[in-house]
């Protein structure tokens, strides 16, 4: 049961991870001076502030909101107590996609790898496709591994934006010229974290069970 509960919290967190991700980060009465994750990363860096040297946020932070749920769809069948391998090669493949929407567009992408603008954007994108594949590798991991991987993640994967969030909210403010709170996007981002950590925490918690896949 604690497999099965597991994975359904793990979807669950995944859903309102890429909701959260989309949803605004930077609330506004005036649906165009809302920000959300993605927009974050594109935007931050234009600000006087951080584009002076004044704030020093690292805005690919703002791409784990997204990168972190395909990460951890990609883990989710490995819980399992009966695996179908193609619903590992369906999670993995979707993992992968949703993280390679994050890529630089054309033609930055050709010299991302050396680009310092591009450069950490490729370069994290390029990790999390690689932690989306090897997730079909990872039922031969203890179970209690994997379950710290996704507490690990969980972590990473909101606690980094939101801090650099808190750092930010305050250019936002003078800009807008008024008090800037706590958007949706990072609440949903905050509560599919919770998920995940309540998921990995349970299965490290939990008496280690036999698999016979997992011997193979």
């Amino acid at each position: 049961m604690t497999r099965r509960l597991m994975r359904g919290l793990i979807v669950l967190g995944v859903a309102l991870g890429l909701w959260g991700a989309i949803a605004p980060w930077i609330p506004h009465r005036a649906a165009g001076l809302r920000l959300n994750a993605l927009d974050l990363f594109v935007v931050v860096r234009l600000v006087p502030p951080v584009r002076d040297g004044v704030v020093r946020v690292a805005r690919e932070v703002f791409l784990l909101p997204l990168l972190v749920p395909a990460v951890l769809l990609a883990l989710a069948p490995a819980f399992g107590a009966r695996p179908r391998p193609w619903i590992g090669y369906l999670a993995s493949g979707l993992g992968v996609v949703l993280a390679l929407t994050m890529l630089p567009p054309y033609p930055p992408i050709l010299t991302a790898w050396r680009d310092p603008l591009y450069r950490g954007q490729f370069f994290l994108v390029l990790a999390a496709c690689a932690l989306a594949l090897s997730a079909l590798w990872s039922r031969r991991l203890p179970e209690r591994v994997l379950a710290g991987l996704v507490v690990g993640l969980a972590l990473a994967g909101w606690l980094m934006p939101f801090l650099a969030l808190l750092r930010v909210r305050p250019i936002f403010a003078a800009i807008y010229g008024a008090p800037v709170g706590v958007g949706l996007g990072a609440v949903l981002s905050g509560l599919s974290a919770l998920l995940f950590l309540v998921a990995g925490t349970l299965r490290i918690l939990s008496p280690p069970t036999q698999n016979p896949t997992r011997s193979q």
